[in-house]
């Protein structure tokens, strides 16, 4: 039989006899003790008294057959005396019934015997008692006060038997179940005031909850006297106590100890659970925690560093999940229920390491619509993430404009699934300024109401602007549009807010070469929710977290692939490559001063899509602007009515877009608007459009196009005939793409070219 048959059954039996149970099953049994005691003296005395005979004399031999069969086996042991109790009742009945029925008469003493033997057995209960029943009643109710009709629980039977079975003055209090279907538990002796707990053999502490000798143990308590130690009863698992003590050394040995990971650190507490072990640590008092991953992860012989997940409140204390394999290795996909917006503006995106679920605002209430940063490598899970936000904001009435740098290929599911999706540096350049000119006329009219903070559709909805590979825009070798980017970017971060237009990027790293040398930018988006992926950098100074991070937070950058037994093992069986688990969408986020290890819920890839994360979208067509809005983007960038057909591709058309804005000025260096523009309707004209960043895409230095001998390059290439943009790019090799785009434009600008068609430049005509 094994420890699990042998002890959980006991301990799952006792759990299910609640107190009132009991109580009744003791008043039935002193009931018939008195209709028992009414018979034995009313019976003899009838005529009829053979049946009496047969009846007493079968009753008592019964019960002596039924005795003998069972004691007859010597090895019963105390199992003897609980039956020898069960049979009290039925002889000593049978014994005084036969007497009143051989003495000759009526004599008082027939009436008093049975009434004193009713009286015995009432106090005695000795079929409940041999139940060992009574005795938990008779405790509970006097330890606890409680009533007959209140259930016994678990933890107050655990008490009362070791009161039963010491009966020495200690009493077992903090009585800790480790599992509600398990009889494990752990709890504290205490003894008598001045007294020290006594000294316990393994079979008294066994005896003392009919557990297994060996599974039941006392130790001391650390800060403890002698009066105080604890109790682990643990029958139906591994015992952990050598675990612990070996953890325990472990950690002072090879972690806090001078020059070791983390000096003066104490281990203060700690629990074991099916597949972690938690620790409960803290620096000395006036010491700031420090606590480094790698270091850690060395000390414990830890090779996956996902295994190690350290959280800290900031000062002087932390967590530290130690985990038998990654806890993130498989998570499941997402529902329409974990994308919908809550009261708060929260959705779950995914699963963080404990098992809780991860989520993140779409807007705060409190604060208005958000700021964010998402930093990871190819591969490392940013298109999942953001694809889960947006589905998530397509489904709460979220005005999500998208902004693809790389053509559309880094979020092809979003396409003509948000209001605006803008492919290329251009088009999302355009979709910026139309940003900026919505936020302004937000802006405008809430200082006309008297407002102060944004309230969601009341009268707008929330628009969040995603920009996904921006560092292509930021670093982008065109200065103007590096400038306008940056200058877009960073004053929707600060004025943004407050009128409900949030702003989120996506970048391959948070430095500041990747966010075109603009700390602005970093600082803003670090404001807040930040995702930080799989990285190519492993320090948290590095990676642009200072700030964020909690004091004394330490990371590893997140591996490409995990191994269930180890990336060395891995190694040295060569299977680290194919066979290894991908780590894509696991993530620090870092949400309101905390860090959080997390993994976004799984999508597979099909054909360069995700067919699952497409349906997250649903068929319903996406929230737009108001008709007010939509007139101020028009305005604004002279494309939000046509932004669905992509029509823009390179700087000339971005430039010319500006020229043929409604009212749009020129300026030195922007081509004038054609003679047509206004037309001649007799309309009042649109309200007029600048540029926010001044002489197109930049505020200062020389203009557009106006590399040295760029423009008579051109002009004797023109001089040969029209040709092709792209043929002027091939033919001006050592000059970047957009400087010939710009200055074609120029040319045109002082009536030296034009273009005749899309793309086909050619000398005016004298």
């Amino acid at each position: 039989m094994s420890t699990i048959d042998q002890a959980a059954p006991a301990a799952d039996t006792t759990k299910r006899v609640p107190g009132h149970v009991i109580y009744r099953r003791v008043l039935a049994e002193r009931t018939s003790y008195a209709l028992a005691a009414a018979g034995m003296a009313v019976g003899p005395q009838l005529d009829d008294s053979a049946w009496s005979y047969l009846a007493s004399g079968g009753v008592g031999l019964g019960t002596l057959a039924w005795l003998y069969a069972k004691t007859k086996d010597p090895d019963q042991g105390l199992s003897v005396l609980t039956r020898a109790q069960r049979a009290i009742p039925f002889l000593t009945a049978a014994g005084t019934y036969v007497a009143n029925l051989i003495t000759p008469g009526f004599n008082w003493w027939e009436v008093v015997a049975p009434a004193a033997w009713a009286s015995l057995m009432g106090w005695m209960a000795p079929l409940t008692r041999s139940a060992g029943l009574v005795l938990e009643l008779t405790e509970r109710q006097a330890q606890h006060g409680a009533g007959p009709g209140e259930p016994l629980t678990y933890t107050e039977f655990l008490a009362a038997k070791w009161q039963q079975a010491t009966g020495d003055g200690t009493r077992l209090v903090s009585i800790q179940p480790y599992r509600a279907d398990r009889p494990d538990f752990e709890a504290v002796v205490v003894a008598q005031a001045g007294k020290a707990v006594p000294t316990f053999t393994e079979v008294q502490l066994a005896a003392a909850f009919d557990f297994p000798v060996g599974t039941v143990k006392i130790r001391p308590i650390q800060g403890s006297g002698p009066g105080r130690m604890r109790l682990v009863a643990r029958p139906t698992t591994e015992d952990t106590e050598a675990t612990a003590e070996g953890l325990r050394g472990l950690w002072e040995t090879a972690v806090a100890a001078p020059g070791k990971a983390a000096p003066g650190v104490d281990l203060i507490d700690w629990r074991s659970e099916p597949h972690r072990i938690v620790l409960l640590v803290a620096s000395p008092p006036g010491k700031e925690i420090h606590l480094p991953h790698t270091a850690i992860c060395s000390a414990f012989g830890i090779d996956d560093p996902s295994r190690l997940v350290i959280e800290t409140d900031g000062i002087r204390q932390g967590v530290i999940s130690v985990y038998k394999t990654n806890p993130l290795m498989k998570v499941r996909k997402a529902t329409v229920e974990d994308l919908t917006m809550d009261a708060k503006g929260r959705v779950t995106i995914g699963v963080c390491h404990d098992g809780k679920p991860a989520r993140m605002r779409l807007w705060d209430p409190g604060q208005g619509a958000l700021r964010g940063i998402t930093a990871g490598v190819t591969g490392a899970g940013k298109s999942v993430l953001q694809n889960l936000i947006l589905a998530a904001e397509k489904r709460s009435g979220v005005v999500s404009w998208v902004g693809d740098v790389q053509g559309g290929m880094s979020l092809p599911e979003a396409e003509g699934r948000v209001d605006w999706f803008a492919k290329g540096p251009v088009e999302t350049l355009l979709m910026l300024t139309a940003a900026h000119a919505v936020m302004k006329y937000r802006e405008r009219l809430s200082n006309e109401m008297g407002r102060g903070d944004f309230a969601l559709n009341r009268p707008w909805p929330l628009i969040n602007i995603t920009l996904d590979e921006i560092n292509r825009l930021l670093s982008h070798p065109d200065e103007a549009m590096r400038k306008a980017t940056a200058y877009l970017i960073a004053d929707i971060q600060k004025t943004g807010r407050k009128v409900g237009i949030g702003i989120r990027l996506a970048v391959q790293s948070l430095h500041l070469k990747d966010l075109g040398d603009d700390d602005a930018i970093r600082q803003q988006g670090k404001v807040g929710a930040l995702f930080l992926m799989r990285t190519a950098s492993s320090s948290t100074k590095e990676m642009g977290l200072d700030g964020i991070a909690p004091a004394g937070f330490q990371m590893e950058n997140i591996p490409a692939r995990i191994y269930e037994n180890g990336q060395i093992e891995a190694l040295f069986s060569g299977k680290d490559d194919e066979d290894g688990e991908s780590t894509a969408g696991m993530a620090y986020m870092f949400l309101d001063g905390r860090a959080k290890f997390m993994r976004t819920f799984f999508a597979e890839k099909k054909d360069g899509v995700y067919p699952d994360l497409i349906a997250l979208y649903g068929e319903d067509p996406p929230t737009g602007l108001t008709e007010g809005e939509a007139k101020a983007a028009q305005a604004g960038a002279a494309i939000y009515g046509v932004r669905h057909t992509n029509p823009y591709a390179d700087c000339d058309t971005l430039a010319q877009a500006f020229s043929d804005a409604p009212g749009s000025k020129p300026t030195a260096g922007t081509p004038a608007p054609a003679a047509d523009t206004d037309g001649d309707s007799g309309e009042a004209p649109a309200p007029s459009f600048e540029a926010p960043f001044g002489i197109p895409f930049g505020d200062s230095g020389p203009d557009i196009g106006e590399e040295p001998g760029l423009q008579d390059q051109i002009l004797e290439l023109l001089a040969d005939g029209p040709k092709h943009l792209k043929d002027l790019r091939a033919a001006l090799p050592g000059f970047q793409p957009s400087s010939v785009s710009n200055a074609c434009t120029q040319l045109k600008a002082k009536g030296l070219a034009i273009s005749r068609k899309r793309g086909l430049w050619q000398l005016t005509d004298n």
